[in-house]
């Protein structure tokens, strides 16, 4: 898994910029509380069987056009917004990703669209690889 955006939505006459790195840490501590409160009825576990799905089904690209976020296993769902429409650019950390460097990244739109990076590595490096392409 990991070429569906280059292999289906990106167009020939664009170029990838920013292909943003995903943290697998957060897995580890989705399945650490999956292990031990799977005496809950096993809600934690199941939470981390979806967090892995959705680890590895998501890919998040910024070319020189656009902003494109996929993902979905079974049924897929593309998100995507022109660099021209981004109006404001959000890095946000849980705790836990304080500490493991990983948060989301979210493009704001100028209609009420987001596209939303989840369990970026290096979230800030990303931001302002951003910014510097929305300069040149």
């Amino acid at each position: 898994m990991g070429n569906y955006l280059k292999k289906n939505v990106v167009g020939s006459n664009e170029i990838i910029k920013i292909e943003p790195t995903k943290n697998p840490i957060f897995l580890v501590l989705k399945w650490i509380w999956g292990v031990l409160g799977c005496w809950l009825i096993f809600i934690p576990t199941i939470q981390a069987i979806i967090a892995t799905v959705k680890y590895h089904t998501s890919e998040y690209l910024v070319t020189d056009k656009r902003v494109m976020e996929k993902y979905g296993w079974i049924s897929t769902h593309t998100d995507e917004m022109p660099l021209n429409k981004v109006e404001n650019v959000t890095v946000t950390y849980t705790f836990w990703g304080k500490i493991f460097n990983y948060a989301t990244i979210c493009f704001q739109g100028a209609n009420h669209n987001n596209v939303s990076f989840s369990y970026i590595k290096n979230a800030e490096q990303v931001k302002k690889q951003f910014h510097e392409l929305e300069l040149n």
